[in-house]
């Protein structure tokens, strides 16, 4: 027993060392230099070690049934009846429609929008601009469940993201990643990314109530929320549900390790008691914790009304401290310049970058490529191929980590990262035949994977 104390207790010294030494977040900004410890490719040694093991305890059950394995519960932010939500939508939209903003109707979508405006592709059978969806899950296990999360990142940056979020606990991380696949599976996440904005509510779009523009002192993409362009009666919570859920997973595709995070500017300009919403406050700030953890960088809580303190006492105990320790509020443009430089901070919030946001609407042909059902064939056999690589080198790199072989160890993590590489490579190819094309690849700002935000800034003379 005295020897199964001793491992517990080393372990538990481990844990207790992983993550030490975080810079906090505001000396980060002061120095205008991220801290990059704890992410992928700037690992301590024991850290990889906990790397390592969360991954021996996947690899153990990547082929068990994923109902299976356990984890944490999975919670509902709000207790709801989605079917009944949508029925009373669609009831709305057939016989009492309203509009929203600029021609956009209640409950109508991108898709419905751009059939009125004639944009519709020649591949589709009825026009649709995106094919009937097609799951990238073969099966109930949940090593299938598991890269279909994973998709264009480094393996072991999802992982990451949870040991993290769990202070380096083996065990706890485990858990809540399952939890989070689970949930993935429930949501039907992977067919949302697949139609993408074409399935998003119309309204939402056109306003812009959340996008991504520009980038911090950090390095972070900024996330620009208007709450005045927000009225719950505006749209159904399932397609608010939707929309959050799009704008997490495109973001997602705006993430370049080491930069790992976003900057969230909560712009309360205007703000008022019509523009809250429980609901959605209660699932934004769960889907955070839960699902999609360490994707918060900082949140800026900008030009508040004098009552919103009273607000933040609210739901300020709904949040995770490490979540409430990133929160900070700006009441005047020069605040927000510790954070975010003049050239990348917006006109209308004292910068000088004169970008508006306008949505810009579906092309006809832009997802002719997934429509191409052996190109996407062939994607998925490439993908495959690398990912059996690189599963065989983690088993590798896992058996060293055991039988304590250092060079073993050291040369099957060198040989993991090179599959990863390659893995990430396949998998953004993939990508082209099972994610519709979005607002930041019609820009431009997104392409070949590199993100450009000249493409759409535009700066003072």
């Amino acid at each position: 027993m005295s020897g199964l104390f001793k491992a517990i207790s080393r372990q538990r010294s481990q844990v207790d060392m992983a993550g030490s030494g975080r810079e906090p977040i505001l000396a980060q900004y002061s120095k205008g230099r991220l801290d990059k410890s704890g992410v992928y490719d700037n690992l301590s040694p024991i850290e990889e070690n906990l790397l390592a093991d969360l991954w021996e305890r996947f690899l153990d059950a990547l082929d068990t049934p994923l109902a299976a394995v356990p984890s944490d519960a999975i919670v509902r932010p709000i207790e709801y009846d989605e079917e009944a939500d949508r029925k009373r939508a669609q009831h709305t939209q057939d016989t009492a429609p309203f509009e929203v903003f600029e021609g956009c109707m209640f409950n109508e979508t991108v898709a419905d929008k751009c059939t009125q405006l004639g944009i519709v592709s020649e591949a589709g059978a009825d026009g649709e601009l995106v094919p009937p969806y097609e799951s990238q899950i073969s099966d109930e296990t949940l090593g299938s469940a598991l890269w279909a999360v994973v998709r264009e990142d480094h393996p072991d940056v999802l992982l990451l993201r949870f040991l993290r979020a769990r202070k380096w606990d083996v065990d706890k991380a485990f858990k809540m990643a399952v939890a989070a696949i689970k949930w993935r599976v429930h949501e039907r996440v992977e067919e949302i990314i697949w139609y993408g904005d074409t399935h998003n509510d119309a309204s939402l779009m056109w306003k812009g109530v959340s996008y991504a523009h520009g980038k911090d002192r950090l390095g972070q993409p900024i996330v620009w929320s208007g709450s005045c362009l927000h009225h719950q009666k505006d749209q159904s919570y399932p397609q608010l549900k939707r929309y959050l859920i799009w704008m997490m997973e495109t973001l997602r595709t705006l993430l370049v390790t080491p930069v790992e995070r976003v900057c969230l500017i909560m712009d309360l300009s205007d703000h008022s008691n019509a523009n809250m919403d429980w609901p959605f406050v209660k699932t934004f700030i769960k889907f955070l914790e839960a699902y999609y953890p360490e994707c918060l960088g900082l949140c800026v809580v900008y030009n508040g009304p004098w009552w919103f303190s009273g607000v933040w006492k609210l739901i300020s105990p709904l949040l995770d401290p490490v979540v409430a320790s990133k929160v900070q509020f700006a009441s005047k443009p020069d605040a927000l310049l510790k954070f975010v430089d003049p050239q990348e901070l917006l006109e209308s919030r004292g910068g000088l970058d004169k970008y508006a946001y306008e949505y810009v609407k579906p092309q006809a042909e832009e997802n002719k490529l997934m429509f191409d059902t052996e190109g996407r064939q062939a994607a998925s056999t490439a993908l495959d191929k690398v990912r059996e690589q690189f599963v065989q080198a983690t088993r590798e790199w896992t058996d060293a980590k055991e039988g304590g072989d250092d060079d073993a160890f050291a040369r099957a993590s060198r040989e993991r990262k090179e599959l990863s590489d390659k893995y990430r490579l396949a998998a953004k190819e993939k990508d082209k035949y099972t994610r519709a094309r979005h607002f930041y690849t019609r820009t431009g700002v997104l392409a070949d994977g590199k993100v450009d935000w000249s493409k759409v800034q535009r700066h003072k003379e």
